[in-house]
Formats: structure tokens, sequence, C-alpha cells
């Protein structure tokens, strides 16, 4: 009981990873004798995984806190900072807002780090709140002078104030209780990285998306160094990335990985690692509520893979992940499922009637092409253009640092007749160059892609119309159903694998090859699913009640 008191209104902030059909979020509550909070979830599977999650890291607080409190080294200390500089870039980086903004904000920080004022505004990680008026308020309408006017007291509690949230934020991701110096120390590193994040999202704001090389001098953080001559899993991790290049989602994605099981076993060093660590991490993946699926596919897949590198590159001697795979037969009824041409039918009426344009071109270009979401929310204006008489999208990699899943998604595939029809060409006609629908991204191959936004707020539209069946991904259902739909329409597989960028394996396949007219008369057969226009009625609620559609067959 005497930790709980101690640790008595503290808030906790714990970062939930998309699971299901429910993307990331972060849940805060304050701690008491019980905690209270909302899960943020009706998927009776995500609560539990996110209710394990918590649990899970309560406990390693709780023991942090019990073992007493300890000191950083300068390394680990700028390491967390960094981790801060990453959260403010990650959530502010798309929709930055003005500049005079950011400066307000970053002129409280400078005055709170030097302790010209005795009181500040919290930061808030998850909102960005205008300060220009209080700015103005506490320094005048030159900030800078009135910053400077105001003498340095030594006092550190607008310092506190101001980013003691994000200490607090970036200690309990790691289970850290951190004595009163140390953490002094701490919250001056948060706030130079605040700093260093303000200047970044100001010219952001300006429309200057240039890489910030600042974000270069933070080092990842290390709970514990390798042992002499050997390394550390963030380092084989690190070292891995910068040889292989990969996709900044799958950066992402296996970083996560490699803390998660450096918090399990306590320790960074890869050669400890043991095969009976990986079981007791991956037994653990599986009761917090993670599928087995993502734990084989994804979790050791991508520790196998680390230490495949590790060992060719003479930094491990053995792949402890090596044969660890959990044991799961298929349960019927979870397989994933089409659309129906009537579900189909429902959401491209919903769809044409909506706003922004993603929500309005996606869903019809999903349906009509068979591509993956995210291979045409990447989509320039450049790449939609018109080859051998036939108009055509490019899927390529956006050239701000986008990437596409394999070799084979990028491709030039004809647009149907049904959506040049709906005014598509029209549409991008209107638009400047660059991206049809998204905004700037960083143009860093480490970070998510501005892309990758659309595309889950897409997902997210969609659930909110209706379609939850969980069975049914919400945009990846229209890649079945078109997959499903060439054959009824006499397309043969073949040209459906290459319109939707599935490889051939087989001996012939190597050698077929299909010219952008044969293509669009294929695709041309495809009939979209419609609501007739005599039947359409305003749709109530969740839109899933309009009235049967027929299915037409496109012109052309």
């Amino acid at each position: 009981m005497d930790v709980v008191d101690r640790l008595r209104g503290t808030v906790l902030t714990v970062e939930c990873p998309p699971l299901r059909a429910d993307p990331e979020c972060a849940i805060s509550f304050k701690l008491g004798r019980t905690v209270k909070a909302s899960l943020r979830t009706r998927d009776p599977a995500v609560a539990t995984a996110r209710r394990v999650l918590i649990l899970e890291r309560l406990e390693r607080l709780y023991e942090a806190t019990r073992a007493g409190s300890h000191g950083l080294t300068h390394r680990q200390m700028v390491a967390l900072a960094g981790e801060v500089y990453a959260l403010l870039r990650s959530r502010f980086d798309e929709d930055p807002g003005s500049p005079e903004a950011w400066e307000a904000w970053k002129g409280l920080v400078r005055a709170a780090r030097q302790g010209r004022i005795p009181t500040a505004p919290t930061i808030d990680p998850r909102e960005q709140a205008d300060e220009r008026a209080e700015a103005v308020r506490l320094f005048g309408p030159d900030l800078t002078a009135g910053i400077d006017a105001l003498p340095p007291s030594g006092d550190r509690a607008a310092l506190e104030e101001r980013c003691g949230r994000l200490a607090w934020f970036v200690l309990s991701r790691h289970g850290l209780i951190v004595d009163r110096e140390t953490r002094l120390r701490l919250l001056e590193h948060v706030a130079d990285a605040c700093l260093d994040a303000g200047w970044a999202l100001k010219r952001a704001a300006q429309g200057d998306y240039t890489p910030d090389p600042k974000a270069a001098r933070f080092p990842p953080f290390q709970a514990a160094p390798a042992a002499p001559g050997g390394i550390t899993l963030t380092g084989l991790f690190e070292r891995w990335a910068a040889e292989t290049k990969p996709a900044g989602s799958t950066l992402t994605t296996w970083r996560g990985i490699v803390k998660a099981l450096a918090a399990h076993v306590g320790h960074e060093d890869a050669k400890l690692i043991t095969t009976e660590h990986v079981i007791g991490w991956k037994d653990k993946r599986i009761a917090a509520g993670r599928s087995a699926k993502t734990v084989n596919d994804s979790d050791l897949t991508a520790l196998r893979a680390l230490y495949r590198w590790g060992i060719s590159n003479r930094l491990v001697t053995e792949n402890p992940a090596l044969g660890v795979k959990v044991s799961a037969k298929r349960k019927a009824g979870t397989s994933k499922l089409p659309y129906t041409d009537d579900e189909v039918a429902r959401l491209l009426s919903l769809a044409e009637k909506a706003e922004p344009a993603w929500t309005r071109w996606l869903p019809l270009l999903a349906a009509t092409s068979g591509a993956r979401i995210a291979e045409l929310a990447q989509l320039w204006v450049e790449n939609v253009t018109v080859e051998q008489g036939v108009p055509v999208m490019r899927l390529l990699p956006a050239q701000d640092a986008g990437s596409l899943k394999t070799e084979g998604s990028e491709r030039t595939i004809p647009i149907h007749p049904a959506v040049i029809q709906a005014g598509f060409m029209a549409f991008v006609k209107s638009r400047k160059a660059g991206p049809l629908f998204y905004g700037k991204s960083s143009g860093d191959p480490t970070k998510r892609h501005a892309s990758k936004s659309v595309s889950n707020r897409l997902a997210g539209w969609v659930r909110e119309q209706g379609f939850n069946d969980p069975r049914k991904a919400p945009m990846h259902a229209l890649r079945h159903w078109f997959k499903s739909a060439c054959p009824r329409a006499g397309i043969s597989d073949s040209v459906a694998d290459r319109l939707q960028g599935h490889a051939d394996a087989s001996t012939a396949g190597v050698y077929r090859h299909f010219d952008l007219p044969t293509l669009a008369k294929e695709l041309a057969k495809l009939p979209v699913p419609v609501v007739p226009a005599q039947a359409r009625a305003p749709v109530q609620g969740a839109g899933i009640e309009a009235p049967t559609p027929t299915v037409t067959a496109a012109d052309g």
C-alpha cells in the first residue's frame, strides 16, 4: 500500500498499438487505490489486450517504485528526451497549424527552461494549444526581447509545470523512477528537445519539411549496456536498418518489437537472449490478446530476420528465435471475407456524397482496380495519365519517401470506365502537382508516410458507416471482392493477378505479358454494383439501410 500512496495522484499515460479494426490510442488515468479508465473500444478482444497492457505497465511502475529511485546516464537522458521529440513530431507534423503558434509555444518553453517565469501552462502531447495570447501577456509583442528582459531566478517550478508531464511520459514507458536531481536534469533535456521540435514544427507550418538534422542527435534508449565486446538489441536493429533501409512502417513496427523483448528480459544484451526468453515473451504476447498470426508473422519473423542478419555479420552466434512459433489452428469463422455486391454498392453510394476527396475517390478506385488502399493513397497527380491511349494509374512509391509492399506492387494499370465517368480525370486535372489525397510528408524514409494517415482515417470512416463485420477488413474487403468478381465477369485469374500486383510464380507466368489496351478491355468487363438512382433514398443512421442494389456492367 505504501507504493500506491507514493504514486497517488500521478497521471499515467499508456500508448496502445493498433489492434484489429481499432487504431492506436493513448489512455491516460490518475493513480490511486483503484484505477479507472475508459479502454476506448467496443471490441472485447481489444479491450482485453489493452487491459493486460495497462496492468503490465502498472506492474512495472510499482516494481520500479519499490526498488527505489536511481540515476540515469547523460546518454540515457538525451535518449529519453529524443522520445519526447519524436512524440511531438509524430503528433503534429501532418497538421502543424500556424508558425506564430509555435513561436509562442517555444517562447514559453524557453522562459520556463531558463527560470524566467514562476509558472507555465502544461504541454499536452495530444493537443496543440495556441498560446499566443498567453505569451504576449507575459512577454509583450516582441517575444524574444520580452523573455530576455526577465531575469533568470533559478526557480524550477515553471520547468516542472511545462515539461513534467512529458518527462513522466517517457519515464513511465520504461518503468523508471528517478531521484530528484536526475529528474531536474532530465527536465532540462526534455525542454531542449521541445525547443528542437518546436523549431521543426514552426518550419513545417511555413511549408518547409526539410529533414531536421537535430533529429539525429538523439540516441536510442538503452536500459543497460551490452557486455564488453557485445551488441545490444537496439544496436543490432539499428545496424540492420542502416544496411537494409526498410520502409518507415517496418522500422516503427520492428523497433517496437525489439523494445518489447528487451523490456520482457530486463536487459539489452543481444548475445544473452535465449530461446527460453523468446518462448516466454511469445507466450506473454499471446496472453495479452495478440493474435497468433501477428506473433508468428510479425514478432517472431522480425526477430529471426534480425538475428539471421547478425549471424551473417558476425555480431551474434545463435538465433534464439529459430524454430519458435505459435501453434494455432485456424478457427472456422475467422478467415477474411469479401464484401458482397450489396455492400459494395452501399459503400460506393455513401462515398459518392462524402468529403474530403479521399473519402469520395479511394473506395471507388479500390473497388474497380483491386489495388491495396496504401498503393492508391500514395497517388500523385503526375502518376495519373494516358498511355497507349488508355487512362492509367502508375502505382509507384510516392516521391516523398513512400513505399510499396513488394517489388511486384509497382505497376501501371488502366482506370475503370466507371471511374472516368464519375469525373476522376477532371478531379485530377483540378489538382496541383504532387499528392492527390494527402498533404506534405516529411520525406524521411524512417518515419511513417503521410499517406498512412489517410488510409487509417478512411478505414475508420468505413467502420463509422456501419460496416462492422470483423471478418471484413474496412478497405481490404474490396480487394477480396475484386478478386472474387473477376471470374464472374469472365476476367482470367492471370489478368486479375496482373491488375492487383499478385506474383505469378508459374513457369508460364514468367513469359506472360499484357499490354495496356488488353488490360483495359478486360477490366471494362467488371460490373460495378450501384444503387439505382430512382431507388436511392436518404440513408439513415450508420448507412446500411439503403435499398438493395442492382449490378450493372460499365460501358466500354
